[in-house]
């Protein structure tokens, strides 16, 4: 038999007050499962994802920022790869490049006995053109010839540089047989077109 409203008032006082406690409990325990767990844990969800938005946020000041400094860093990089392709010939200028380096020998004094181009060695975004001379004339005609290259506007490499016994010529000059050999570098530019259409 269900109890009536009446009967409470005959339940002892220790009793009610176990029963209000338990209603209150009840009452809490239903209020956190079925309310505040839900939105405590949106809340949670909510702060975390505010706190990613506000880094994210302040990633983008930062580079809004430096935006003119990185603006000009990019100005100042392609400026320096103009100038470093402008020491890479490409494969048009190659024919010119060598013969430069061969009017520089005869206007310091030298005969080339040998100037053999080697094969071309690509290495990513350039290629290295090796060949190996030989000449003949007195050593400071060789020391000049080499200070000439080395202030040519395109890259040459000489190394590997061997020098003979000198000689005395029918003009009574020391004379010496020079090998070497040399390394110049083009720029390919099918490799960077290819490089940059990667990058995209």
């Amino acid at each position: 038999m269900a109890p009536k409203l009446g009967d409470l008032s005959k339940v002892p006082p220790k009793q009610k007050i176990f029963l209000a406690i338990l209603v209150c409990l009840l009452a809490g325990v239903g209020y956190y499962y079925l309310y505040y767990r839900n939105a405590s844990q949106s809340v949670a969800s909510l702060e975390t994802r505010l706190a990613e938005l506000e880094s994210k946020i302040k990633e983008q000041e930062v580079i809004a920022r430096n935006l003119p400094s990185f603006r000009e860093e990019v100005r100042r990089l392609e400026e320096q790869l103009g100038l470093l392709l402008e020491q890479l010939p490409n494969s048009a200028e190659i024919p010119n490049l060598l013969k430069n380096i061969s009017d520089l020998g005869r206007e310091s004094g030298l005969e080339f006995l040998k100037f053999s181009p080697q094969g071309e060695a690509a290495k990513g975004f350039y290629a290295e053109i090796p060949f190996s001379l030989s000449l003949n004339g007195e050593y400071h005609g060789f020391v000049l010839f080499a200070d000439r290259v080395g202030h040519l506007p395109r890259i040459v490499n000489l190394r590997d540089i061997t020098f003979s016994l000198p000689r005395t010529a029918g003009d009574n000059r020391l004379r010496v047989n020079v090998s070497c050999s040399a390394t110049t570098f083009r720029f390919l530019e099918n490799q960077a077109a290819g490089d940059k259409g990667t990058k995209k």
